[in-house]
């Protein structure tokens, strides 16, 4: 989704000053006015300009003080923002001062006349920061969240072609915070070819012409349907590896794949094409025993030895190198379990170690007396929270060292160098890389290679990625890779098993869904790497992992296919599981077994047809043109409070293959518009129209309409804001529950209250809020897994001596289960009330809260309990709201659509039944009346009469 350009409260602030820089001339007219026959057109120049890559690359960030608490910066979207909901540079300092300073250099800028725009918002207030260009300055002045202006120089003219510099600097204000995007040099330009203007394109110099030459060799001769830059430093010793494990499991259920000219592939001819498109490493995984007792395959690919073997002399018969990817389990090994393989399960630490030195070794001796060619070896897989049924780090490392020293053992033994690798994941989470390096140092792990999965859609920022890994490439001294990453390139589902990625995923989405944005996002992961002292290569997961039978649901036949399909993923183990599995796989007794899952991220259409982007690791070395296209055009979501304005954006924004972004005018229908302003709560989709030259494209703006969240921070984009912390459980110093910046465990924006431990875990966290009378609902959601039976999750609310709670609990990963608490009922304004979480379960436990909300749902109407008076010019004037929550449960990877988590999402007993109360109340309202009426209007009404009647008759 991209930004709207209507700006409320913009305003241009304007600059008389101009950039010069190395080798060039810069002059600075008094007056430079655009004639009608020209315009400002927007270059290219500034690279990242509006930071949708996801990271900082292009610019060059100092903050000597930034420990990304109280001093930092951040790539971030503000879901909570109105103008401005896509990817931007926030900044912030909560200390005394903060030194800052923000620049790119823009390489080879031609003669011309430009202007310099960019936009920023922030607190209310000076930011401390100024615009630095040649010499002369202006300070940035901000009005406020979500009222972003744009600052712009005066024109300026380059004489001759030149690299210049800019600059943002200076010390940030104690207790500000701002945001910046949208860097964009605009270049003045003739709406039509002036001679002038050809007379400078020929006077450009022969140095400049052969410069542009050599730019132009660097891509190939041949066109392709996607633009592919060449990576420098990727050179053929880069690994450009592939990950197809799953590969014999789908031949035997008879999937086909095919060469760009159409023809069958054979197994070994299968493998000569991965490597004409520039593979040159392919990764096998390993399970120990993947079947049940009576032979049947958990699913998956049936990854045992076997088959790797088989793969593995394929993989060498076409000149490619075999990563063996050992999970040291009998099914999938991950973050969220590690399972023993069965065989293991009683022994004790020592036996283990043995036995998994053992497997190492006879099996990478098998592989190598069938003639494969292996040259790195995982010892375990994405193992962050252990290996092999052991989560205590002395244990784990007795493991890692164990596998390693098989590695050594074989590699001596066969006079073979083979590197000794140990996978990870969640590259997002601050520490987390060190926090394992720094334990595989002090257990004395010997290792050569520190890998790391990296899916965009959850681990984070590219820059972060290689921030991460440089840190351990330089202080630790290893080898890094990218084990694992993927990508989509379309939404669809080709099997009838729910995708990973798929249509209303929350998941951020850096690239274009399509085969474009697969080869930009493959290739951004490759330039990261490379970009990184000892990165060593990037492998792809399952780019070939397809349908058995392509599954349409509005086909006569889909039932059928639906079935064949299933009949095949449990026959051949071609899905991701099979219900076999359930003995042994607890992901699998949740969620039930299913198909490919990931078909619609593989390099291959779905019935074996290879797409463009099959080609991208040999794209980035040699680069390749293609025609520059339109691959969509976007408009942003807009979301609103009740009682807000629905404005819609004035602009969509086409975006080219080549990476352009364009902002177009959009044509919305005013009587959908007008249709979800007249009913208020809910969600809407007003379509519009785009005019370009190529087409006319159709547009739809999602408008969500909210009831006011009364909870500050309520989805901790702030840290801990507004919140308190108990973490109750913490006897070892090290916090089990915080705030931490984590795209694979969040439901919306960047950040969520993330909780592990490996000691018993138990915590609160609360928020107290004022409110007025009325009556409210409190929600939250909340994931995670591996938490104990006895775990107890529980959301609650404190009004004054009442406290009301639902029950829920954690079924596994993105699985969110949504508890609320209906109908708490605050009696008079000005009532504190407390809100919040409290959470016991076992060690080991992980998971997270998210996107907590407080919404008032209808009207109080007993007796105000502060003053027990009946104001009815006090009342709200807000309608009731019956369902304002979003109640819906993504459901999970594996299919389960259910929110299983929600085990008791009703309110306590004080909660259920208050018939009685309410019929105390009316009584005491009727008693009061009564009371207030005889007291303000009989009473005094008989005295006047009795003093009246005194001065008359002389009564009384």
């Amino acid at each position: 989704m991209l930004r709207r350009r209507s700006r409320s409260g913009a305003r241009i602030i304007s600059l008389m000053s101009a950039i010069a820089m190395l080798g060039g001339q810069v002059y600075f007219p008094f007056e430079a006015k655009a004639e009608e026959s020209e315009s400002w057109k927007a270059t290219d120049l500034i690279k990242n300009g509006d930071f949708e890559t996801g990271d900082l690359s292009g610019w060059t960030v100092d903050m000597p003080d930034s420990d990304g608490d109280a001093v930092g910066y951040k790539i971030k979207v503000d879901e909570w923002a109105s103008n401005n909901k896509t990817n931007i540079l926030n900044y912030w300092n909560n200390n005394e001062s903060a030194s800052f300073e923000f620049s790119q250099d823009i390489k080879d800028v031609k003669a011309g006349t430009y202007k310099l725009s960019f936009e920023a918002d922030g607190a209310e207030d000076e930011s401390g920061l100024k615009l630095s260009l040649n010499g002369e300055s202006v300070s940035i002045k901000t009005s406020g969240w979500d009222n972003w202006s744009t600052f712009s120089t005066e024109s300026f003219t380059v004489e001759e072609k030149t690299d210049l510099n800019f600059k943002i600097s200076g010390e940030i204000s104690s207790g500000y915070w701002g945001d910046l995007d949208n860097f964009v040099l605009y270049k003045l330009e003739s709406n039509e070819n002036s001679d002038d203007e050809k007379k400078d394109e020929d006077s450009e110099s022969e140095e400049d012409k052969d410069k542009d030459k050599d730019k132009d060799k660097e891509q190939e001769a041949e066109e392709a349907d996607i633009i592919v830059k060449p990576v420098d430093g990727c050179d053929e010793d880069f690994i450009t590896g592939v990950d197809v494990s799953s590969y014999l499991a789908l031949k035997d259920s008879g999937v086909k794949y095919y060469d760009y000219d159409g023809n069958e592939l054979s197994n070994s001819e299968y493998f000569v094409f991965l490597k004409e498109c520039g593979v040159n490493y392919v990764r096998i995984r390993v399970w120990n025993d993947p079947k049940d007792s009576e032979g049947n395959g958990y699913g998956g690919g049936n990854c045992d030895l076997n088959r790797a073997i088989k793969i593995g002399k394929w993989v060498t018969d076409a000149g490619m190198k075999v990563l063996i990817d050992f999970h040291y389990s009998d099914f999938w090994a991950d973050p969220g379990k590690q399972t023993a393989p069965k065989a293991w399960q009683s022994m004790t630490i020592d036996e283990k170690e043995e036995a998994l030195e053992k497997f190492t070794v006879d099996s990478l001796q098998k592989l190598i007396d069938a003639g494969v060619d292996v040259g790195m070896v995982q010892v375990g897989n994405e193992t962050n929270n252990g290996i092999a049924g052991e989560k205590s780090w002395e244990n784990m490392a007795k493991l890692f060292s164990a596998g390693s020293k098989g590695v050594r053992k074989v590699a001596k033994d066969n006079d073979k160098d083979i590197l000794a690798a140990i996978h990870f994941t969640n590259p997002e989470t601050s520490g987390r890389y060190e926090g394992y390096a720094k334990n595989l140092k002090e257990y004395d792990v010997d290792y050569d290679v520190f890998a790391s999965s990296y899916y965009p859609y959850w681990h984070g920022t590219l820059s972060n990625l290689k921030s991460v890994l440089s840190n351990i490439a330089d202080n630790y001294n290893k080898k890094v890779m990218v084990a694992e990453t993927s990508y989509v390139y379309t939404l669809e589902d080709g099997d009838g098993c729910e995708n990973t990625e798929r249509e209303g995923k929350n998941d951020p989405l850096n690239f274009d869904v399509s085969t474009q944005g697969q080869a930009d996002s493959v290739r951004s992961v490759v330039e990261t790497v490379v970009s990184v002292k000892g990165g060593i290569g990037v492998f792809y997961w399952e780019p070939a992992w397809l349908p058995v039978q392509v599954y349409d649901k509005d086909a006569d036949d889909a039932e059928e296919v639906l079935a064949s399909n299933k009949e095949k993923w449990e026959k051949y183990g071609s899905g991701w599981a099979a219900s076999y599995a359930k003995e042994f796989d607890k992901d699998v007794r949740d969620w039930g077994a299913g198909g490919a899952v990931v078909e619609n991220e593989a390099w291959f259409d779905f019935e074996g047809h290879p797409l463009s982007s099959a080609k991208i690791y040999k794209y980035i070395r040699t680069g390749v043109k293609a025609k520059v296209k339109i691959l969509r055009v976007e408009v942003s979501d807009v979301e609103f409070e009740l009682g807000d304005e629905i404005k819609l954006p004035e602009t969509a924004t086409a975006i080219y293959n080549d990476g352009t972004k364009i902002d177009k005018e959009v044509l919305w229908n005013e009587t959908e518009l007008a249709d979800a302003k007249e009913k208020g709560v809910g969600e809407f989709e007003i379509s519009g129209t785009v005019e370009t030259a190529e087409e006319t494209f159709d547009v739809v703006c999602k408008v969500t309409v909210k009831p006011k969240n009364y909870l500050v921070n309520a989805g901790f984009e702030d840290g801990d804001k507004a919140w308190t912390i108990d973490d109750k459980g913490n006897t070892n110093g090290n916090n089990g529950v915080g705030v931490q910046a984590d795209a694979s465990n969040v439901k919306s924006g960047s950040m969520c209250l993330k909780f592990w431990d490996n000691e018993a875990i138990d915590y609160i966290v609360e928020q107290k809020i004022t409110l007025d009378k009325g009556i409210y609902k409190l929600g939250a959601f909340v994931e995670g897994g591996d938490c104990g039976e006895s775990a107890e999750f529980k959301l609650y609310a404190k009004v004054k001596d009442e406290i009301l709670s639902a029950d829920t609990g954690v079924t596994g990963w993105q699985n969110w289960a949504n508890p609320e608490i209906d109908s708490i009922t605050v009696k008079a304004d000005g009532t504190e009330v407390t809100v919040g979480v409290s959470v016991k379960a076992a060690s080991g436990g992980w998971g997270a809260w998210d996107d907590f909300y407080l919404y008032r749902t209808g009207d109080f109407t007993g007796a105000d309990s502060s003053d027990d008076v009946i104001d009815d010019d006090n009342k709200d004037d807000n309608p009731d709201i019956d369902n304002p929550g979003d109640n819906g449960n993504s459901g999970n990877d594996g299919g389960n659509t259910g929110n299983n988590g929600n085990q008791d999402n009703n309110p306590t007993d004080d909660n259920k039944d208050n018939k009685t109360d309410n019929a105390k109340v009316i009584i005491e309202q009727v008693h009061q009346a009564v009371k207030v009426f005889v007291e303000k209007v009989v009473v005094p009404v008989v005295k006047e009469v009795c003093r009246v009647f005194k001065r008359i008759f002389g009564w009384f």
